[in-house]
């Protein structure tokens, strides 16, 4: 007796384990599916954009990339937990797709090696992975456009890769950077610094150093005497995300440069770099540095073109924005510049805004550079003189003409007043809703009026005021940020920032092309600015220069930013590729001998497989379910079909094993649909055709084996959710199996119908087959069949569209119960095939 006991007992722990099994494995099914729903989406979202009609900017494009490669990899995780390491060649799959993808959006093919050092005059466009995008485009502004650029040379992505792997520094920098807490301001300094001792304290490769030495040498001869700038050119800069200030620049440097040229690399981890970087979700590994080092040009006056206006889309002048000495004040935002407004179709100023420029930089006589007052003579004079600004604007208009879109253009003019392009960057245009409902501003104070709109658009918080850097760690989220000037670090702050007050600077600064990356409204020039009192709320209009006291957000809805582009052709370019890595479907056949992981040449093909196989292992485990009498509940029903029922989604309580079920206390969704279907077609009699059939039990003691004699004696059994079902049937001599989802998200959904066997003769069995067959297909099934086996799928349907499939399958399930032993010939099938589609309405 005891050991009878310990076998009840230890029958019940092992139903009551496999069903956790079968539990555990479909959580992770519908977690695959769940994220498999959000890939579709967030596809199909970026297909209707691609389409041009819509506006987005870089960022949605790089959220949008992240939220995909989480969630594929989340498919590969719950497919190997339903079906086990087998299929952890996925994330092989992945890791090529991946390469790929990140190249595109990155710029990045992987470093390939060449020549550590490229004259400007062998480069063009085409080499950005070599040169970066920089100094790619002065050797094609050089070399196809013939206008006048610095003399110099490129230092190669291949060289920044030999530095690199030479001192063993990539692992280091990576979990440096993978352990940072981004908004942990004295973090990320010290993770800042760390890196960059690492690089200055690097040892560079003789082979590199002796290339750097005769390339300088060279550059020397044709310059005698001449001193040198060191700028970035890190793959990724200047192209798809704008890095806009966020790397070094080393002017006036001796002809000893590979020390200087570490300082360029460090420079690549400085926290606002690293900032950028990791708040764009950008894989450092990817950008490798390249440096271009140029003939420094002693600057009377320097400066920068916009080839239309970046607030004002409606505006088709070029702006160009000039002072006195060198660029880098300007383009810190440390002093206001004159801005000059030219015709874009013959170059006649239209308007000019002289600032007082009381101060400029200029060259070290030594190395470097140093700030120098300018007589009061020149503090309200124009930087540049009409013939100049007739030549930039003819430059202007061929850079945009070649480029093809709207250009971001630096230049600078020597004493003897030569005029040279630095570079040149596709610009990024803002606009607002062209028709919008204005707020009834008269009843609201007026705190300020003035200022320059740097970024379009209205933003509402409490003013903090930033005096310096040390202060950006205590800006709350939210916050109207008040600074002196655009200072290094601000954008470490822009993510949390509701808009941006500074007191110098212009449109043309580098903190300007950030806040239009961020779409932070800007207003820059706002004189009195800390005399606004940190704490109060306050609404900034950037795009009307008006500070308001209070907050008014109907005003946020008026200044929306409507259009944000360069002229659509890059982003929409950029788009495209992204989703010709993502999207395009090669995997299409499940019963394909080509339906396997390696043919996986996209995420969705990755997505397409698990989808399926998640499916097959989800019916191959809930079939083979042991113990199924143990810890079902049978059916009370009219139809004499022994059917168990079994809870996916409730606790087993093994006192109710021997239980029954009423149909009414059913929740599954697609059983009732399928039983429902079953209860309105009945239980069917023995068939009768057109023409002879033989007798029932005639067929029967002819055709019955061994095989089916086994699938007789076995029990049907339904697995449900509220969702979910999957409804194994023993009718006779064949069996039926069918797994359905019936979810909101028609993306989740699915039927699948596996048909076998039969008590007739095989030619009746095969035509049988053949009959539902030709039924489903009128349903939008996708069908297979072999011999008298029968597969049928239907994916991606709205749940009510599911629903009523069911309830017809229900149907048919009982009409072709037994219809093989009526099917004699082909005539027969015709005949029922004809009368079952009037009668089920198909």
């Amino acid at each position: 007796m005891k050991r009878l006991w310990q076998y009840f007992f230890s029958g019940q722990e092992s139903a009551r384990q496999h069903l956790k099994e079968i539990q555990y494995k479909f959580g992770r099914f519908l977690a695959l599916l769940e994220s498999n729903n959000r890939i579709l989406q967030r596809m199909s979202d970026m297909e209707e954009k691609a389409q041009g009609d819509y506006l987005f900017d870089r960022q949605y494009i790089f959220s949008n990339v992240s939220e995909i490669q989480l969630c594929v990899q989340d498919i590969i995780e719950q497919m190997i937990a339903i079906g086990g390491d087998d299929y952890s060649v996925l994330s092989a799959c992945y890791d090529s797709i991946n390469r790929r993808l990140e190249s595109v959006l990155y710029g990045c093919p992987g470093v390939k090696q060449c020549e550590f050092a490229i004259p400007f005059d062998r480069l063009d466009r085409d080499q950005v992975p070599k040169v970066g995008g920089k100094n790619a485009q002065i050797g094609e502004i050089k070399s196809k456009l013939g206008l006048p650029v610095p003399d110099g040379f490129a230092i190669t992505t291949w060289a920044y890769k030999r530095f690199i792997d030479s001192n063993n520094l990539q692992t280091q920098i990576a979990a440096k950077i993978k352990s940072l807490h981004l908004h942990n301001l004295e973090e990320l300094e010290r993770i800042s610094r760390d890196i960059q001792d690492l690089i200055l304290h690097s040892s560079i490769p003789d082979n590199l150093n002796e290339s750097l030495q005769s390339h300088i040498e060279q550059l020397s001869q044709r310059r005698p005497g001449g001193k040198f700038a060191l700028r970035s050119s890190a793959i990724g800069e200047d192209e798809h995300l704008s890095f806009a200030g966020q790397y070094n620049t080393l002017l006036n440097v001796q002809k000893q440069i590979a020390e200087r040229y570490r300082e360029i690399l460090a420079g690549k981890f400085t926290p606002k770099a690293i900032y950028y970087c990791v708040s764009h979700s950008l894989e450092e590994s990817l950008m490798p540095m390249s440096v271009g080092c140029m003939i420094m040009i002693d600057a009377r006056a320097s400066g920068v073109i916009y080839t239309h206006d970046p607030v004002h889309a409606d505006d088709d002048a070029i702006l160009v924005h000039t002072i006195f000495g060198l660029g880098k004040y300007l383009v810190d935002g440390a002093v206001s510049p004159d801005v000059f407004r030219l015709d874009r179709s013959n170059g006649a100023v239209l308007s000019a805004q002289i600032a007082e420029k009381t101060h400029c930089l200029i060259l070290h006589p030594e190395e470097g550079t140093m700030d120098q007052t300018l007589p009061a003579s020149l503090h309200n004079a124009p930087s540049l003189a009409d013939d100049q600004l007739k030549t930039l604007w003819q430059y202007a208009k061929q850079l945009e003409d070649h480029y093809e879109c709207p250009q971001d253009i630096e230049f600078v003019i020597d004493q003897e007043n030569q005029i040279y392009i630095v570079q040149s960057r596709p610009l990024r245009i803002i606009s607002e809703k062209k028709e919008v409902n204005e707020p009834d501003v008269r009843a609201w104070k007026t705190l300020y009026t003035g200022g320059d709109s740097v970024c379009p658009g209205a933003g509402v918080g409490e003013i903090f005021h930033a005096a310096s850097i040390r202060d950006l760690e205590h800006v709350p989220q939210g916050a109207v940020l008040i600074a002196p000037q655009p200072f290094p670090g601000l954008i470490t702050v822009m993510d949390r920032i509701h808009a941006i007050v500074t007191q110098t600077g212009g449109a043309a600064s580098h903190m300007a092309t950030l806040a239009r990356e961020y779409r932070i409204p800007t207003l820059s020039g706002v004189t009195n600015a800390f005399q606004l009192p940190p704490g109060k709320t306050v609404t900034v209009d950037a795009s009307k220069g008006v500070i308001y006291e209070g907050a008014h957000p109907e005003l946020i809805e008026a200044r929306k930013i409507e259009t944000e582009t360069f002229k659509d052709a890059p982003i929409i370019n950029l788009i495209r590729r992204v989703l010709n890595v993502l999207v395009p479907l090669n995997l299409k056949d499940p019963s394909s001998p080509d339906f396997t992981p390696d043919r996986c040449l996209t995420f969705h093909d990755i997505t397409r497989f698990a989808h399926q196989k998640s499916m097959e292992e989800m019916f191959s485990s809930a079939k083979n379910l042991k113990y199924k009498e143990k810890i079902g509940l049978r059916l009370k029903s009219d139809i004499p079909l022994p059917l168990y029922i079994i809870f996916i989604d409730r606790e087993w309580d093994p006192d109710q094993s021997k239980g029954k079920i009423d149909r009414d206390e059913i929740h599954s969704k697609p059983m009732l649909a399928f039983w429902s279907g079953i209860e309105e077609e009945g239980w069917p009699a023995p068939p009768s055709g057109e023409g002879k059939v033989r007798g029932f039990m005639s067929v029967i003691s002819t055709t019955m084996t061994a095989e089916s004699e086994a699938e007789f004696g076995e029990s049907s059994f339904a697995i449900l959710g509220r969702e979910y079902m999957i409804v194994s049937l023993f009718l006779g001599y064949h069996f039926t199996t069918i797994e359905a989802m019936s979810a909101p998200d028609a993306s989740k959904n699915y039927i699948r119908i596996q048909f076998k066997g039969g008590g007739s003769t095989s030619d009746r069995r095969i035509r049988r087959i053949q009959l539902i067959d030709r039924l489903l297909t009128r349903l939008g099934f996708d069908t297979q069949q072999n011999g008298d086996f029968f597969l049928g799928q239907l994916t991606y349907q709205p749940a009510g569209a599911i629903l009523e499939k069911l309830r017809l399958l229900g149907r048919l399930t009982m009409i072709t119960k037994q219809l093989d032993m009526a099917l004699a010939n082909d005539s027969i099938l015709n005949w029922y095939a004809d009368d079952f589609s009037k009668k089920m309405r198909l």
